[in-house]
This record gives structure tokens, sequence and C-alpha cells, in this order.
């Protein structure tokens, strides 16, 4: 299973020599952009915590100056200043803290804002995507590129892919749980849960977990009847035992035969919504609920 992680993806890709004291370094960005780095960065502001939590991960959390408001790990970089938030992220802040990378992913329109005041300061942006947990590898290799830290980038790739060979053979001769994983709910308008073709939906495959909605290609949202109609051998909600509480005490969900017999667990949201280094640990913990004797056979 993850020895096709990296072979399944072509960009981004670095497009200068393989040499690592090399400046300045040409690289290409989830927009297709080539992004030009004169020299190693020392001043970096990743946006959104998954970019962050990637930088951290490669031993440059001392190099990040400042990170957006909704940021929340990993702690040591938690006393950094603040840049923006949902609303928009602030051009003049990062210029006046001397910034030398920008690193962003474009999940809001606010972030694309930042292209042209940055280009016009003359700070390189590196644009980022994680749609899927190939894309995550290939993503820690690019910032390792990026910032100087390929020993590093490689170090980690390599430990998660072997994790996840790991574990992949424990799983090799057991059947997948059908699973609903739900990742928020929306009140009337139903229950939010994994589409396919994501890196969360690939954590639940890398931890024997069959998504019961592989089919619902084009929307995240489901009614509480399509859970019922689906009937999973078991409930994972991202979040804590709060949220596993709320989903238990639902009128009538007591119907459902994973509910009545207790097969719902909670999985650390930071651990599966996050498209970082951490999402090794969301497939370890996805695998201990769902196959607890294989896991406890491997000493976990």
């Amino acid at each position: 299973m993850a020895g096709t992680l990296a072979a399944t993806v072509a960009t981004p890709r670095a497009v200068t020599s393989d040499r690592s004291d090399d400046w300045p370094r040409e690289l290409t960005d989830a927009l297709g952009r080539r992004v030009r780095i004169a020299r190693r960065p020392n001043r970096i502001v990743p946006i959104f915590s998954s970019n962050t939590e990637i930088v951290a991960a490669l031993g440059a959390a001392h190099r990040i100056v400042a990170i957006d408001g909704l940021t929340r790990y990993p702690p040591e970089i938690l006393d950094r200043p603040r840049i923006g938030n949902r609303i928009g992220f602030s051009p003049d802040i990062i210029a006046r803290l001397g910034a030398d990378l920008v690193i962003l992913t474009p999940a809001r329109h606010a972030a694309a804002r930042l292209l042209r005041p940055m280009s016009l300061a003359g700070i390189p942006v590196l644009v980022l995507n994680h749609p899927t947990l190939a894309r995550i590898l290939a993503n820690i290799g690019l910032v390792g590129r990026a910032i100087d830290a390929e020993p590093e980038a490689g170090a980690l790739t390599r430990a998660i892919e072997g994790e996840l060979s790991a574990l992949a053979r424990l799983f090799s001769s057991r059947p997948a749980k059908r699973v609903y994983f739900e990742t928020g709910a929306a009140g009337r308008a139903g229950f939010r849960s994994v589409r396919p073709g994501t890196y969360t939906d690939d954590i639940l495959r890398h931890a024997g977990g069959l998504n019961v909605f592989s089919d619902n290609t084009n929307l995240s949202q489901v009614s509480g009847e399509a859970v019922f109609r689906a009937d999973p051998d078991h409930i994972l909600v991202a979040g804590g035992m709060a949220d596993v509480t709320a989903l238990l005490a639902r009128p009538h969900w007591n119907g459902i035969p994973a509910v009545a017999e207790g097969r719902v667990d909670a999985i650390p949201r930071g651990q599966v919504l996050i498209p970082g280094p951490r999402v090794v640990e969301g497939v370890r913990s996805v695998a201990r609920a769902l196959h607890p004797d294989l896991l406890s056979a491997r000493g976990e």
C-alpha cells in the first residue's frame, strides 16, 4: 500500500540540480508556478496548520517567524506573531517581519490575495495543496528542498511509508471494516463525512477501513437516514469523547447496530483533518479503533 504513494505523485516537484547546497533554487508549486528562492530561508511564514506542522517536523520550528491565527500545533511555535485568520492575512506584517519565504495553501481566497503583494515585496511564496496522503508525502519532500532540509524530509517520509507498510502487512489477511467516519455535524442539514479520494479517506483505507460512502464523490454531507441504510461495522468521530457522547444521544441512532453495540470511537481531529505529518498518527489511531487485537499483538 505505502509503496505506491511516492510513485503516484508527479507534482509538485523541484526543477534544479540534486546538490543540497545550491542556491538559488527553483521549484514548481501546486499552481504550476516556478518559484525562485534566492537563499536558504531563515525567516519562514507558513500559513495554515498543515504547512506549519511540516516545517516544524523538518526541524525548522526555530525559523518560523509568524503563523496564522488558527494554528494550534506544535506548542513551541504558538508564541509567534499572528498574521491573520479566516478573514485575511496581512502582507504588511509579513514584510515587516523580514520573511524570506511564505508557504501557503489555496484553501481560502484570502490566502491567494497574498501572491501579488508578496511578489511586489520580493518574498517568494510556495503554494502547496494536500488533497491526498500521497501528495502530503510529496509536499514534505518539496518543503525540505525549499528550506534546505532534504535529509530530514527524506527521513520523515521514509518513517511514514515504513509505518504504512507495516500496518498494511498486519491487515493483509483481514477484511476491511466498513466505517462511517463523521467529521462534523451540520444540525438539521445532516452530518459531514469523509469523501473518497481525500487524505482522510486514505487514512481510513491504510488503517484497514472502508468508507461506507465511497461512492459519494461530490458531497461531504450525509443524512442520518443514509447512515442507517449504510449500516456500518464501526463509527468513527473526528473529535473527542464529548462528540461521541453527542452522537450516542441522537434520537433513534441506537437503532444502528454499531451504536447499540458500542462500536463508536473518537479520533483526534488534528490527526485526521490536518494534512501534515501527524496523519501517520491518525492511521495508527484509526487502526487501534478498528483492529485493537492486531495492534495489541504488535505491542501498541
